[in-house]
């Protein structure tokens, strides 16, 4: 995500979900990928490359109603700017 000028923030009640439902005692940390993947990944994939994101920006993820929240800000167009020059 750095070198696309995008910052990634996740509070401590989505790293415990994320550690909750990454983990398992028999496999270990293994389905944190598969967690990662499904939750946040493919949630920024169109925001990197199409929507608020393609300039930087912020990717903050949270629990909003018991659930995984991922919400994205684009970067200031003055900020945009000095990070291509």
């Amino acid at each position: 995500l750095a070198d696309k000028h995008v910052a990634l923030s996740v509070d401590e009640s989505a790293r415990g979900w994320l550690a909750d439902k990454g983990f398992d005692p028999q496999m270990g940390a293994r389905p944190m990928a598969r967690v990662i993947q499904d939750h946040i990944k493919r949630k920024l994939a169109d925001e990197l490359l199409f929507g608020a994101l393609v300039g930087g920006g912020k990717v903050t993820v949270a629990m909003l109603d018991e659930q995984l929240s991922v919400t994205t800000e684009a970067a200031a167009p003055e900020a945009a700017d000095a990070a291509v020059v």
